[in-house]
């Protein structure tokens, strides 16, 4: 069995406690100029382990700390950010898992009689797959992959008698 499959959609989002409407979760406020062709930084996702989002696409202070456009008359009120929903695409999988079977008879266990060996690889081409980067613009952890999304390669051996 094989899956492939495209990445995850992906909302960046940060914590915003100057929302004029009191909501401090808000979704990431790009850059000026900046695209969401640029939000995801090329190359191959083992390049990108540590910086898979383009961190100067999100509109940050001298500080380096993300920030919001003000909208209110005292100047801090902030708005909710202008990035979309699901605008980046997390990394892709591509997984496949094998099962060898042989069956051999033995017949003075009557005519159904067989011994079973049964081979089975998970992940069998023992490919890495990446979990989703952080996507909180806020976190320290922003644009970073810790984790994979699937174990490394399995392999079990089963020996079964049918009578």
């Amino acid at each position: 069995m094989t899956t492939i499959q495209s990445g995850a959609p992906l909302t960046l989002t940060g914590t915003n406690s100057n929302n004029v409407f009191g909501i401090t979760g808000d979704r990431a406020q790009l850059a000026p100029g900046c695209t969401y062709n640029y939000l995801v930084n090329p190359g191959s996702i083992q390049s990108k382990l540590t910086n898979y989002f383009n961190k100067p696409c999100i509109l940050r202070n001298a500080a380096g700390t993300a920030i919001w456009t003000i909208v209110g008359d005292d100047a801090r009120a902030t708005g909710f950010g202008n990035s979309g929903v699901g605008i980046v695409v997390g990394p892709s999988q591509n997984n496949s898992d094998i099962a060898i079977i042989k069956r051999t008879p033995l017949h003075l266990l009557g005519e159904a009689g067989n011994v079973e060996f049964r081979t089975e690889l998970f992940n069998a081409f023992n490919h890495t797959q990446f979990s989703n980067p952080s996507a909180n613009v806020s976190s320290a952890a922003f644009g970073t992959i810790t984790t994979t999304a699937v174990n490394p390669r399995i392999i079990q051996f089963a020996l079964k008698l049918n009578f």
